[in-house]
């Protein structure tokens, strides 16, 4: 699981500053940027958190975030129609 990288998806797709989600999430920018580059592994209350602040369902950001191992089940295109759909409702809020 990539939390880091459905972080950084998520809020490029709301186009936010990582200033701008840190102070949202009440977190400094520097530790926002190393939950983003895997240099941290956030609780789930803060990933819920930051779900909240960003406007996004936690559940899709834990989709995100899945490797494809943990998404072995599910056909592969139908994984990536999922993500990308998911992408684009974030981006029209």
């Amino acid at each position: 699981m990539n939390i880091g990288k459905a972080l950084r998806l998520c809020r490029s797709a709301k186009d936010l500053s990582l200033e701008t989600l840190a102070e949202r999430a009440g977190i400094s920018t520097s530790y926002l940027s190393r939950l983003e580059n895997d240099k941290r592994e956030p609780t789930l209350a803060l990933v819920s958190k930051l779900a909240e602040s960003l406007e996004v369902p936690l559940p899709v950001i834990i989709f995100l975030a899945s490797d494809e191992n943990e998404l072995s089940r599910m056909d592969k295109d139908i994984g990536q129609r999922f993500a990308e759909l998911a992408l684009n409702l974030i981006r029209q809020k």
